[in-house]
This record gives structure tokens, sequence and C-alpha cells, in this order.
């Protein structure tokens, strides 16, 4: 597969045509899935280095064209960038540099990098504890845990961690400025978009941030929003989190607007629910990996609405 299809696959500059072979190749095997994967790991890192940056990518490109058209000696170039792979070469430049960047920034400062792809990913750390990472998540970790703790950074998405315990080292997991702590637990933790939310299964979680700190205990959690500066925590009323372990949407007594929005994660839907008065309704069903159509369809059964597809959304109503 031409790399320069990729981006433009992931720019979401490809047409139809060129996204169908794509998806095509995606399908073919198993290798073209986890090389897809690795492709759009750099590229989302990338994405995410691109904030921090101090590097000014216009005039860094600027300077790239400068020489490459213009050898040294001041001699005419046999022949000129083109316009017609402009964006594209700027992308492909900026993907790489940023891609080892990161790759850089990880391995030479002793980590370990897990990431999962389109698939669910289950992994055992060097001290046999276990990870379950959801979907297009990213975690890295001090290679053999050297050092005091046992460190994890969280650097996005969804992850279900199993703690051994060990009093002497503890556990240490970091999403951008909140960092968890345990000693031997089980806990849901996930970061997307600047928003962390931690829920304990067993045992206690130690959660802190900005020199405040909490207990979580089993049946807790804690929401945090990137403008947050305080730290809440709250009783966790439903097991829906745990659908990408399970396989099982469990709803009891649960709002609509709950279950649309893990439906909206696990299936990469855009479910909108367009009358308020329907949102708070609670539901109460099990679902176990069930096509979104069927899960729709039952919905819209128990409470007598409707499910209309409009440029890309589904509107409850």
């Amino acid at each position: 597969m031409n790399d320069d299809l990729i981006i433009k696959y992931l720019l979401k500059e490809a047409g139809p045509e060129e996204e169908a072979e794509v998806n095509e190749w995606i399908s073919a095997s198993p290798e073209n899935k986890r090389e897809f994967s690795r492709f759009e790991l750099i590229w989302n890192s990338s994405k995410k280095l691109e904030e921090k940056s101090a590097v000014d990518p216009e005039a860094a490109w600027a300077s790239f064209k400068t020489r490459v058209s213009k050898p040294a000696g001041g001699q005419t170039p046999a022949r000129k960038l083109t316009q017609r792979y402009s964006w594209l070469s700027v992308a492909a430049v900026l993907f790489i540099v940023a891609g080892a960047w990161f790759f850089y920034s990880v391995f030479s400062n002793g980590y370990e990098s897990i990431e999962a792809g389109k698939l669910v990913r289950k992994e055992v750390f060097p001290d046999g504890s276990e990870v379950t990472l959801n979907r297009n998540t990213l975690i890295s970790y001090r290679k053999n845990f050297k050092g005091e703790t046992r460190s994890v950074k969280l650097e996005n998405g969804e992850a279900f961690f199993h703690v051994s315990p060990d009093k002497s080292k503890p556990f240490v997991i970091e999403a951008d400025d909140v960092t968890v702590t345990v000693l031997g637990t089980s806990f849901n933790v996930k970061h997307i978009n600047k928003t962390t939310e931690v829920i304990v299964e067993t045992g206690i979680v130690r959660v802190s941030m900005n020199q405040q700190a909490i207990e979580l205990r089993a049946g807790e959690k804690v929401l945090i929003r990137g403008t947050d500066t305080s730290l809440h925590k709250e009783a966790n009323t439903d097991q829906l989190y745990n659908y990408y372990r399970s396989k099982l949407f469990v709803a009891d007594n649960t709002p609509l607007w709950r279950v649309v929005e893990i439906l909206n994660e696990a299936y990469d839907s855009n479910i909108i629910i367009g009358n308020d008065q329907i949102k708070d309704l609670p539901l109460n069903v099990t679902f176990k990996d069930e096509p979104l159509d069927k899960i729709l369809n039952v919905i819209t059964q128990t409470f007598k609405i409707s499910a209309v597809k409009e440029d890309g959304k589904i509107i409850l109503r």
C-alpha cells in the first residue's frame, strides 16, 4: 500500500475509490491491520505533539523547499516541487518527523509502549499486573518497572487495570495532570480530550491533581474535565464502562442519554437525542455484542420513539 494514499486517508482527503482501496487493503490480512494501526498510532501521536511543539511548521517547510529547490552553487534545479504534491509532502514530512520524535522520546527515556488500534488488546506487565486496552488507546511504561514506582503513562484512550499487590512499589498511572496511585486493586481509567475518569472495582485508589488528593473505594468514581480545579468523588451508578471487556451493555434503570453516550463510543456512531423529554427515560435491558441497528430497534420499541438517519447522524425523537 502506498504511504501517500494512507496519509490522504488519515487526512480525510481521499476520494471514495481511494477510501475503498485502503479499507479493502486493511481487511485483507491481520498483517495489514497491524501495519495500519502502527501508522495510525504515529499519526495520532504526531497530532498530539503538534499542540506542544514550538516549531513553526510553515516556516520549517519554507526552509525545506528553499534547500531542496536551490542546490549548492546556485544552479537552477532540474525539477521543481509541484503544487500537486505540496500539501501531501508537508503532511508526510511533519508526520514522519513528529512520529520519530514521539518514539524517540518514549524509547530513549527507557519506556515501552502498548497500543490498541481497531481492536481491544490485553497485556501483562513485568510484575504480573494485567491491563485491557480499549480501541485506539496508547500507554507507555518504564521498562521492567525500574525505579521506586511501577510507572505507567496513559497517553490517550481507556484501560482497565488489575494490579498485583506490592506495598514496597506503588503502581502509578499518569494522565496529563492527573495521577492515580494504587498498591493492589482493579479499576478503569479513561483519558480522552483532556477529560479523565477513574472508576474503582476493587480495593482503594488514590487520585491526585494540583496538590489535591482523594481516595476512591469500590463502586466510586471521579470525573475530571480539563477546566476542573478540584476533585469530587461520586458513586458509580452503572456498569456500562465495562462494555469493551465484557461485550455486554448492561442498562439497569439507566437514563437514555448515558446509554447513547456509550453506544457512540462503542460503535463510532453519532446518535443524538433530538427530544429533551426522552433523554432521562430509564432503560432496563442487557445487550450482548449486538449490532447497533438491533440495539436501536429495541430502544425505539421500548420507548415508542423513532430513530431517523440524517447526514451521518442518528436522531432519536
